[in-house]
């Protein structure tokens, strides 16, 4: 049985999701499969390359989740926009820069392998990742993934990793998200003052969080160890609360550097921030061999 058979068989237990793809929702060229959600609760998609949440609005509010007007859909390339899953490897790889950016699991297609739907309209979804013999020589252990979406006015998810490998694994990772903003140049993003963040637009120099994060140019900062919960002040006003995810990533390419993004363009550079979650640069997690690790991520409507 196909990955997609299987899916479809699990969705009779789950009547508010269907099967679908990129050419029927977003007028692709490629086919990409897609899962979408239409609950009492909330509107949702989702990708089944790289279990990405591509969109969520709660019911009857507006999208919190950005993706691209220019989002690429197709086998193997990441998708702009969304939830995406990086990992084994945040960002550029330190050992090799020709490796993929941000790993190899979000270009990559995942398993459903339990869906429900509560009565009142409640939705969890289940991936696994595998990793198979041919992603060996971009990172040399075995793992597995496991990525839990509970949607319903606002979404939870779980991020877990076992190392199935006989030897400690680091493993380093963000969920790459993507908040729509509604003024980019009047945005903030609380929770981080008097943090050390890395700067990426100037050769990750530490620099000291001074007030909230405000977007007058690019931003692209690490910022390692930081509290529970960061609140993005804008409409949607969101707050994102995480556990065991001890790094947050903000960041916005400006006009400039988006002038040369082909799937983002000076035209939409602005309609979005991430304020992401994970576990990176000094805080890259270190998982015993056949030990697991589990991060958990909640968004919230904050008011």
């Amino acid at each position: 049985m196909t990955n997609l058979q299987s899916i479809q068989e699990q969705l009779q237990l789950a009547p508010s999701v269907s099967m679908s793809d990129s050419r029927a929702l977003y007028g692709s060229t490629e086919s990409l499969a897609l899962l979408n959600i239409e609950s009492p609760m909330c509107n949702a998609v989702i990708a089944v390359q790289g279990a990405q949440l591509l969109e969520f609005a709660p019911k009857d509010a507006t999208p919190w989740l950005w993706l691209s007007p220019k989002a690429v859909f197709q086998e193997g390339h990441p998708v702009r926009g969304g939830i995406p899953v990086c990992a084994p490897w945040f960002g550029v790889n330190h050992q090799d820069a020709t490796k993929p950016k941000h790993g190899f699991v979000r270009t990559q297609d995942w398993q459903l392998i339990n869906i429900t739907e509560s009565p009142s309209g409640v939705m969890k979804l289940v991936f696994q990742f595998l990793s198979a013999k041919e992603d060996f020589s971009l990172f040399p252990h075995k793992f597995s993934l496991e990525l839990t979406l509970l949607l319903s006015d606002h979404i939870d998810i779980s991020f877990s990793v076992k190392n199935s490998s006989p030897i400690e694994m680091p493993f380093s990772w963000a969920l790459h998200s993507y908040f729509c903003v509604d003024d980019l140049n009047r945005v903030r993003v609380t929770g981080l003052e008097n943090n050390t963040y890395l700067d990426a637009t100037n050769a990750l120099t530490p620099i000291t969080q001074s007030g909230a994060v405000c977007f007058k140019t690019e931003v692209d900062r690490v910022y390692e160890s930081v509290d529970t919960e960061q609140v993005i002040k804008g409409s949607p006003s969101l707050s994102i609360k995480g556990t065991n995810c001890p790094t947050a990533i903000v960041w916005n390419p400006g006009s400039e550097l988006a002038e040369k993004m082909a799937d983002i363009t000076v035209n939409h550079y602005d309609e979005y921030i991430c304020v992401e979650r994970g576990a990176a640069f000094g805080n890259t997690w270190r998982v015993p061999p056949g030990q697991s690790a589990t991060a958990e991520l909640t968004i919230l409507k904050s008011h």
